[in-house]
Protein backbone atom coordinates (compact mmCIF):
# COMPACT_ATOMS: atom_id res chain seq x y z
CA UNK A 1 0.00 0.00 0.00
CA UNK A 2 2.88 2.43 0.69
CA UNK A 3 4.33 1.68 -2.47
CA UNK A 4 1.35 2.25 -4.48
CA UNK A 5 0.94 5.56 -2.58
CA UNK A 6 4.05 7.08 -3.17
CA UNK A 7 3.82 6.03 -6.99
CA UNK A 8 0.69 8.28 -7.04
CA UNK A 9 2.01 11.22 -5.00
CA UNK A 10 5.51 10.73 -8.09
CA UNK A 11 2.77 10.79 -10.42
CA UNK A 12 1.08 13.42 -8.97
CA UNK A 13 4.71 15.55 -8.74
CA UNK A 14 5.56 14.66 -12.49
CA UNK A 15 2.52 16.09 -13.68
CA UNK A 16 2.63 19.56 -11.71
CA UNK A 17 5.70 19.79 -13.13
CA UNK A 18 5.37 19.07 -16.89
CA UNK A 19 3.20 22.00 -16.48
CA UNK A 20 5.39 24.20 -15.10
CA UNK A 21 8.43 25.85 -17.16
CA UNK A 22 11.57 23.76 -16.68
CA UNK A 23 13.90 25.69 -14.44
CA UNK A 24 16.67 26.05 -17.32
CA UNK A 25 14.16 27.91 -19.36
CA UNK A 26 13.81 31.23 -17.13
CA UNK A 27 17.32 33.50 -17.04
CA UNK A 28 18.02 36.04 -14.92
CA UNK A 29 19.56 39.00 -16.71
CA UNK A 30 21.15 42.29 -16.08
CA UNK A 31 19.75 45.74 -17.46
CA UNK A 32 19.79 49.55 -17.32
CA UNK A 33 17.85 52.52 -18.68
CA UNK A 34 17.59 55.88 -17.68
CA UNK A 35 14.66 58.59 -18.78
CA UNK A 36 13.49 61.97 -17.27
CA UNK A 37 10.44 59.40 -16.34
CA UNK A 38 10.87 56.71 -13.61
CA UNK A 39 8.35 54.26 -14.59
CA UNK A 40 10.00 55.16 -18.26
CA UNK A 41 13.60 54.31 -17.31
CA UNK A 42 12.38 51.08 -15.61
CA UNK A 43 10.84 49.89 -18.60
CA UNK A 44 13.67 51.30 -20.90
CA UNK A 45 15.75 49.01 -18.61
CA UNK A 46 13.65 45.91 -18.95
CA UNK A 47 13.54 46.33 -22.94
CA UNK A 48 17.84 45.80 -22.51
CA UNK A 49 17.32 42.99 -20.56
CA UNK A 50 15.03 41.27 -22.71
CA UNK A 51 16.71 41.93 -25.75
CA UNK A 52 19.53 40.29 -24.59
CA UNK A 53 17.69 36.97 -24.17
CA UNK A 54 15.19 36.99 -27.50
CA UNK A 55 17.23 39.68 -29.69
CA UNK A 56 14.64 42.08 -30.31
CA UNK A 57 15.68 45.55 -31.18
CA UNK A 58 14.98 47.84 -28.73
CA UNK A 59 12.42 49.86 -30.14
CA UNK A 60 10.04 46.71 -31.00
CA UNK A 61 10.45 45.69 -27.57
CA UNK A 62 9.92 49.42 -26.55
CA UNK A 63 6.48 49.25 -28.48
CA UNK A 64 5.55 46.07 -27.06
CA UNK A 65 6.33 47.21 -23.41
CA UNK A 66 4.50 50.47 -23.20
CA UNK A 67 1.51 50.73 -22.03
CA UNK A 68 -0.13 53.86 -22.17
CA UNK A 69 -2.71 53.00 -18.76
CA UNK A 70 1.18 52.82 -17.17
CA UNK A 71 2.82 56.26 -18.29
CA UNK A 72 2.06 58.79 -15.76
CA UNK A 73 4.98 61.31 -16.59
CA UNK A 74 6.82 63.01 -14.22
CA UNK A 75 9.57 65.43 -14.51
CA UNK A 76 9.85 66.17 -11.22
CA UNK A 77 11.46 62.92 -10.08
CA UNK A 78 12.75 63.79 -6.69
CA UNK A 79 8.31 64.03 -6.07
CA UNK A 80 7.98 60.63 -7.75
CA UNK A 81 6.39 58.36 -5.27
CA UNK A 82 8.90 55.63 -6.29
CA UNK A 83 8.17 52.74 -4.31
CA UNK A 84 4.33 52.79 -5.34
CA UNK A 85 5.33 52.99 -8.58
CA UNK A 86 7.77 50.22 -8.30
CA UNK A 87 5.05 48.02 -6.72
CA UNK A 88 2.35 48.73 -9.76
CA UNK A 89 4.94 47.69 -12.49
CA UNK A 90 6.21 44.28 -10.76
CA UNK A 91 2.13 43.36 -10.19
CA UNK A 92 1.78 43.58 -13.96
CA UNK A 93 4.68 43.92 -15.66
CA UNK A 94 4.41 39.95 -17.06
CA UNK A 95 1.16 40.93 -18.48
CA UNK A 96 1.88 44.11 -20.12
CA UNK A 97 5.26 42.86 -21.20
CA UNK A 98 3.09 39.71 -23.02
CA UNK A 99 5.38 37.29 -20.69
CA UNK A 100 8.81 38.90 -21.85
CA UNK A 101 9.66 39.81 -18.68
CA UNK A 102 8.50 37.63 -15.64
CA UNK A 103 9.64 39.89 -12.84
CA UNK A 104 12.52 42.54 -11.70
CA UNK A 105 14.39 43.82 -8.51
CA UNK A 106 15.59 46.84 -9.19
CA UNK A 107 19.29 46.89 -7.47
CA UNK A 108 20.32 51.12 -7.98
CA UNK A 109 18.53 54.01 -8.65
CA UNK A 110 19.53 57.69 -8.60
CA UNK A 111 18.26 60.96 -9.89
CA UNK A 112 20.22 63.73 -11.00
CA UNK A 113 19.12 66.82 -10.52
CA UNK A 114 21.34 68.97 -12.79
CA UNK A 115 20.38 65.96 -16.11
CA UNK A 116 16.69 65.53 -14.25
CA UNK A 117 17.28 62.45 -14.95
CA UNK A 118 16.47 59.27 -13.55
CA UNK A 119 19.64 56.38 -13.86
CA UNK A 120 17.78 52.46 -13.40
CA UNK A 121 19.52 49.27 -12.70
CA UNK A 122 17.84 46.41 -12.29
CA UNK A 123 18.04 41.96 -12.41
CA UNK A 124 15.10 41.15 -14.54
CA UNK A 125 13.55 37.00 -14.74
CA UNK A 126 12.77 36.67 -18.73
CA UNK A 127 12.16 33.20 -20.17
CA UNK A 128 15.03 31.63 -22.08
CA UNK A 129 14.73 31.91 -26.06
CA UNK A 130 12.77 28.80 -27.40
CA UNK A 131 14.78 26.59 -29.78
CA UNK A 132 13.04 24.94 -32.80
CA UNK A 133 14.71 22.14 -34.49
CA UNK A 134 18.36 22.84 -35.53
CA UNK A 135 20.36 25.57 -34.51
CA UNK A 136 19.47 27.99 -37.80
CA UNK A 137 22.79 28.65 -38.81
CA UNK A 138 23.38 24.58 -39.54
CA UNK A 139 21.69 24.98 -42.72
CA UNK A 140 20.79 27.82 -45.57
CA UNK A 141 17.42 28.74 -45.85
CA UNK A 142 15.81 28.79 -49.12
CA UNK A 143 12.60 29.72 -50.56
CA UNK A 144 11.16 28.86 -53.51
CA UNK A 145 8.51 31.14 -55.53
CA UNK A 146 5.60 30.45 -57.95
CA UNK A 147 7.22 30.29 -61.13
CA UNK A 148 6.00 32.16 -63.93
CA UNK A 149 3.73 30.73 -67.00
CA UNK A 150 5.53 32.69 -70.44
CA UNK A 151 2.86 31.00 -72.64
CA UNK A 152 -0.95 30.08 -71.94
CA UNK A 153 -3.64 28.77 -72.84
CA UNK A 154 -1.24 25.69 -74.14
CA UNK A 155 -2.69 22.74 -76.52
CA UNK A 156 -1.78 19.93 -76.10
CA UNK A 157 -3.40 17.05 -78.11
CA UNK A 158 -5.70 19.01 -79.42
CA UNK A 159 -7.12 20.07 -76.01
CA UNK A 160 -6.83 24.02 -74.94
CA UNK A 161 -5.37 24.40 -71.31
CA UNK A 162 -5.64 27.52 -69.05
CA UNK A 163 -2.72 27.54 -66.80
CA UNK A 164 -2.65 30.87 -65.45
CA UNK A 165 -0.36 32.72 -64.94
CA UNK A 166 1.60 31.58 -62.20
CA UNK A 167 3.27 27.38 -61.77
CA UNK A 168 2.65 26.86 -58.47
CA UNK A 169 2.41 22.50 -58.92
CA UNK A 170 6.23 22.96 -60.09
CA UNK A 171 7.28 24.96 -57.34
CA UNK A 172 5.46 22.52 -54.60
CA UNK A 173 7.16 19.93 -56.51
CA UNK A 174 10.37 21.65 -56.39
CA UNK A 175 9.83 21.99 -52.53
CA UNK A 176 9.04 18.37 -52.15
CA UNK A 177 12.74 17.39 -53.76
CA UNK A 178 14.72 20.10 -51.88
CA UNK A 179 13.01 19.18 -48.51
CA UNK A 180 13.97 15.57 -49.02
CA UNK A 181 17.44 16.55 -49.90
CA UNK A 182 17.74 17.85 -45.92
CA UNK A 183 20.15 20.38 -47.56
CA UNK A 184 18.23 23.71 -46.77
CA UNK A 185 16.18 25.08 -44.12
CA UNK A 186 12.91 25.30 -46.71
CA UNK A 187 10.99 28.14 -45.25
CA UNK A 188 7.37 28.21 -46.83
CA UNK A 189 5.79 31.29 -47.68
CA UNK A 190 1.97 29.52 -49.11
CA UNK A 191 0.36 29.37 -45.74
CA UNK A 192 1.73 32.51 -44.22
CA UNK A 193 -1.89 33.12 -43.09
CA UNK A 194 -1.83 30.16 -41.27
CA UNK A 195 1.31 30.82 -39.43
CA UNK A 196 -0.03 34.11 -38.46
CA UNK A 197 -3.05 32.57 -37.26
CA UNK A 198 -1.22 30.05 -35.41
CA UNK A 199 1.50 32.77 -33.83
CA UNK A 200 -1.73 35.07 -32.82
CA UNK A 201 -2.32 32.50 -30.05
CA UNK A 202 0.48 34.05 -28.22
CA UNK A 203 -1.73 37.14 -27.30
CA UNK A 204 -4.38 34.98 -25.59
CA UNK A 205 -4.10 35.54 -21.69
CA UNK A 206 -3.99 32.60 -21.16
CA UNK A 207 -0.95 31.51 -23.50
CA UNK A 208 1.95 29.83 -21.96
CA UNK A 209 4.46 32.97 -20.90
CA UNK A 210 7.87 30.82 -22.15
CA UNK A 211 6.05 30.83 -25.84
CA UNK A 212 6.58 34.15 -26.20
CA UNK A 213 10.21 33.85 -27.14
CA UNK A 214 8.78 32.14 -29.95
CA UNK A 215 7.50 35.21 -31.89
CA UNK A 216 11.05 36.58 -32.91
CA UNK A 217 11.89 33.34 -34.55
CA UNK A 218 10.54 34.11 -38.13
CA UNK A 219 13.30 33.49 -40.39
CA UNK A 220 14.35 35.07 -43.56
CA UNK A 221 15.59 33.25 -46.48
CA UNK A 222 19.14 33.21 -47.99
CA UNK A 223 18.37 32.24 -51.35
CA UNK A 224 14.99 32.84 -53.50
CA UNK A 225 14.62 30.05 -56.41
CA UNK A 226 12.35 31.31 -58.99
CA UNK A 227 12.22 31.15 -62.56
CA UNK A 228 9.74 30.73 -65.49
CA UNK A 229 8.43 27.85 -67.35
CA UNK A 230 7.63 27.62 -71.30
CA UNK A 231 5.05 24.77 -72.73
CA UNK A 232 5.38 23.30 -76.05
CA UNK A 233 2.95 21.34 -78.37
CA UNK A 234 3.28 18.31 -79.03
CA UNK A 235 4.90 17.72 -82.64
CA UNK A 236 2.65 15.69 -85.15
CA UNK A 237 3.06 11.80 -85.01
CA UNK A 238 4.72 10.03 -88.07
CA UNK A 239 3.98 6.89 -89.72
CA UNK A 240 6.18 4.28 -91.24
CA UNK A 241 5.52 4.61 -94.62
CA UNK A 242 6.43 0.77 -95.16
CA UNK A 243 5.24 -0.74 -91.96
CA UNK A 244 2.25 1.65 -91.11
CA UNK A 245 3.06 1.99 -87.43
CA UNK A 246 2.72 4.99 -85.65
CA UNK A 247 4.92 7.38 -83.55
CA UNK A 248 4.44 10.02 -81.35
CA UNK A 249 5.82 13.02 -82.15
CA UNK A 250 8.93 13.58 -79.22
CA UNK A 251 10.28 16.95 -78.87
CA UNK A 252 10.46 19.62 -75.66
CA UNK A 253 7.12 19.49 -73.46
CA UNK A 254 7.99 22.06 -71.15
CA UNK A 255 11.25 24.12 -70.64
CA UNK A 256 11.90 25.49 -66.80
CA UNK A 257 14.36 28.81 -66.76
CA UNK A 258 15.20 28.89 -62.73
CA UNK A 259 17.58 31.44 -60.90
CA UNK A 260 19.06 30.85 -57.25
CA UNK A 261 18.95 34.33 -56.09
CA UNK A 262 20.77 35.64 -52.34
CA UNK A 263 18.46 37.43 -51.07
CA UNK A 264 20.19 40.12 -48.88
CA UNK A 265 22.13 41.44 -51.75
CA UNK A 266 20.10 40.04 -54.68
CA UNK A 267 23.18 38.47 -56.01
CA UNK A 268 22.72 36.26 -58.94
CA UNK A 269 24.40 33.05 -57.92
CA UNK A 270 23.47 30.57 -59.96
CA UNK A 271 20.72 30.07 -63.17
CA UNK A 272 20.25 26.99 -65.32
CA UNK A 273 17.67 25.76 -68.03
CA UNK A 274 15.70 22.44 -68.00
CA UNK A 275 14.21 20.89 -70.31
CA UNK A 276 11.64 17.93 -70.64
CA UNK A 277 10.83 16.04 -73.52
CA UNK A 278 7.33 14.47 -74.25
CA UNK A 279 8.95 11.34 -74.12
CA UNK A 280 9.74 11.70 -70.16
CA UNK A 281 5.88 12.30 -69.50
CA UNK A 282 3.36 10.06 -68.82
CA UNK A 283 0.77 9.21 -71.65
CA UNK A 284 -2.68 9.78 -71.15
CA UNK A 285 -5.18 13.33 -70.40
CA UNK A 286 -2.99 16.41 -70.38
CA UNK A 287 -3.17 16.64 -66.65
CA UNK A 288 -1.01 13.75 -66.28
CA UNK A 289 1.33 14.84 -68.96
CA UNK A 290 1.60 17.82 -67.23
CA UNK A 291 2.27 16.73 -63.70
CA UNK A 292 4.53 14.14 -65.14
CA UNK A 293 6.38 17.12 -66.39
CA UNK A 294 6.46 18.91 -63.54
CA UNK A 295 7.79 16.05 -61.69
CA UNK A 296 10.61 15.48 -63.91
CA UNK A 297 11.90 19.05 -64.36
CA UNK A 298 11.19 19.55 -60.10
CA UNK A 299 13.69 16.58 -59.86
CA UNK A 300 16.08 18.32 -62.34
CA UNK A 301 16.19 21.64 -61.21
CA UNK A 302 16.65 20.79 -57.55
CA UNK A 303 19.23 18.59 -58.32
CA UNK A 304 21.22 20.93 -60.18
CA UNK A 305 20.54 23.46 -57.27
CA UNK A 306 22.01 21.08 -54.88
CA UNK A 307 24.83 20.03 -56.55
CA UNK A 308 25.85 23.70 -57.03
CA UNK A 309 25.67 24.76 -53.72
CA UNK A 310 25.76 21.10 -51.49
CA UNK A 311 26.71 18.45 -53.35
CA UNK A 312 27.03 15.14 -51.62
CA UNK A 313 29.62 13.68 -49.69
CA UNK A 314 30.88 10.45 -48.46
CA UNK A 315 29.80 10.89 -44.81
CA UNK A 316 31.19 7.78 -43.37
CA UNK A 317 31.61 4.20 -44.08
CA UNK A 318 31.27 0.57 -43.07
CA UNK A 319 32.90 -2.65 -44.17
CA UNK A 320 31.44 -3.10 -47.52
CA UNK A 321 29.95 0.04 -47.95
CA UNK A 322 30.43 4.20 -48.16
CA UNK A 323 28.07 6.43 -46.41
CA UNK A 324 26.32 9.30 -48.44
CA UNK A 325 24.80 12.49 -46.50
CA UNK A 326 21.66 12.01 -48.88
CA UNK A 327 18.78 9.93 -48.98
CA UNK A 328 14.78 9.97 -49.45
CA UNK A 329 13.49 10.71 -52.79
CA UNK A 330 16.49 11.78 -54.04
CA UNK A 331 18.64 8.88 -54.33
CA UNK A 332 17.49 5.67 -56.45
CA UNK A 333 18.55 1.86 -55.57
CA UNK A 334 20.70 1.14 -58.03
CA UNK A 335 21.95 4.55 -59.19
CA UNK A 336 26.01 5.23 -59.82
CA UNK A 337 28.03 8.31 -59.38
CA UNK A 338 31.40 9.46 -59.55
CA UNK A 339 33.64 10.12 -56.15
CA UNK A 340 35.31 12.89 -56.31
CA UNK A 341 38.31 14.13 -54.44
CA UNK A 342 38.48 17.94 -53.80
CA UNK A 343 42.00 19.64 -54.18
CA UNK A 344 42.47 23.53 -52.61
CA UNK A 345 40.69 26.31 -53.33
CA UNK A 346 41.87 28.03 -57.05
CA UNK A 347 41.89 31.97 -56.41
CA UNK A 348 41.18 33.83 -60.25
CA UNK A 349 44.67 35.80 -61.02
CA UNK A 350 42.64 38.53 -62.14
CA UNK A 351 39.60 39.03 -59.36
CA UNK A 352 41.11 37.30 -56.75
CA UNK A 353 37.97 35.26 -55.97
CA UNK A 354 37.62 31.76 -55.53
CA UNK A 355 36.95 29.44 -58.59
CA UNK A 356 36.26 26.81 -56.47
CA UNK A 357 38.69 23.44 -56.17
CA UNK A 358 39.68 21.43 -59.03
CA UNK A 359 37.99 18.08 -58.40
CA UNK A 360 39.64 14.22 -59.25
CA UNK A 361 37.65 11.19 -59.79
CA UNK A 362 39.10 8.60 -57.59
CA UNK A 363 35.91 6.03 -57.73
CA UNK A 364 32.81 4.69 -59.41
CA UNK A 365 30.01 3.89 -56.82
CA UNK A 366 26.49 2.32 -56.73
CA UNK A 367 23.53 3.24 -54.55
CA UNK A 368 22.96 -0.38 -52.96
CA UNK A 369 19.93 0.83 -50.19
CA UNK A 370 18.41 3.78 -49.44
CA UNK A 371 17.06 5.17 -45.93
CA UNK A 372 15.54 8.70 -45.41
CA UNK A 373 18.51 10.67 -44.13
CA UNK A 374 21.37 8.81 -45.81
CA UNK A 375 22.25 6.32 -48.63
CA UNK A 376 24.67 3.25 -48.84
CA UNK A 377 27.33 2.38 -51.84
CA UNK A 378 29.74 -0.17 -52.66
CA UNK A 379 32.21 0.80 -54.99
CA UNK A 380 32.32 -0.96 -58.44
CA UNK A 381 35.59 0.92 -60.08
CA UNK A 382 38.65 2.83 -58.73
CA UNK A 383 39.90 3.25 -55.10
CA UNK A 384 39.51 0.75 -52.97
CA UNK A 385 36.61 1.77 -49.71
CA UNK A 386 39.23 2.06 -47.38
CA UNK A 387 41.11 4.13 -49.52
CA UNK A 388 38.44 7.13 -50.22
CA UNK A 389 38.34 10.16 -48.02
CA UNK A 390 35.28 10.57 -45.83
CA UNK A 391 34.03 13.70 -47.20
CA UNK A 392 34.55 13.24 -50.76
CA UNK A 393 32.46 14.59 -53.59
CA UNK A 394 29.35 12.29 -54.63
CA UNK A 395 28.28 13.66 -58.45
CA UNK A 396 26.12 12.05 -61.34
CA UNK A 397 29.14 10.43 -63.72
CA UNK A 398 30.61 12.39 -66.20
CA UNK A 399 31.80 10.79 -69.39
CA UNK A 400 35.21 12.41 -69.91
CA UNK A 401 36.25 12.42 -66.12
CA UNK A 402 39.99 12.03 -64.99
CA UNK A 403 41.02 11.25 -61.64
CA UNK A 404 44.46 11.41 -59.87
CA UNK A 405 46.80 8.58 -60.24
CA UNK A 406 46.00 5.74 -58.18
CA UNK A 407 48.80 4.48 -55.46
CA UNK A 408 51.37 2.75 -57.74
CA UNK A 409 49.77 3.50 -61.09
CA UNK A 410 51.35 5.01 -63.87
CA UNK A 411 48.28 6.76 -65.17
CA UNK A 412 45.18 7.69 -63.70
CA UNK A 413 41.59 6.15 -63.70
CA UNK A 414 39.97 7.07 -67.09
CA UNK A 415 36.80 7.07 -67.93
CA UNK A 416 35.75 5.72 -71.65
CA UNK A 417 33.19 7.56 -73.93
CA UNK A 418 30.42 4.94 -72.87
CA UNK A 419 30.66 5.79 -69.19
CA UNK A 420 32.84 2.72 -67.89
CA UNK A 421 35.73 3.58 -65.66
CA UNK A 422 39.16 1.67 -66.92
CA UNK A 423 41.98 1.22 -63.87
CA UNK A 424 44.98 1.29 -64.44
CA UNK A 425 45.32 -2.63 -63.28
CA UNK A 426 43.35 -3.43 -65.87
CA UNK A 427 45.21 -1.72 -69.13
Amino acid sequence: MKKVIMSFVAALCAAAFAQQPQQGSVQTVVGSGRNADYRTAIYEALVQAASQVQGVSLQDARDAFMDSSLQAKTNKGEKTDTSEVRESLRQSVSAVTKGRVLNFRITAEKYNAEMAMWFIELEAKVPGQYTVGLPENMRRRMTVMPFRVVNTPVTIDGVKTELGAECTELAERLNQYLVQSRRFTMLDRANLGLVAAELARLNDPNAFAGDAGRAQQLLVTDYLVTGTVKFFERPAASTNPYTGTVTAGDGPAIEVNYRVILAPTAQLKWAGSVVVPYSQCASGSPDAMLGSAYAAAAMRVGSEVVESIYPMRVTGRTTYELIINQGGVTVEEGGVYDVMRAGETVMDVVSGEPLGSPEEMVARIRVTRVDPKMSYAVVVEGTPIDKIEVGSIVREPRVGAFAAPQPGATSPVQVSPTGTVTTPWKR
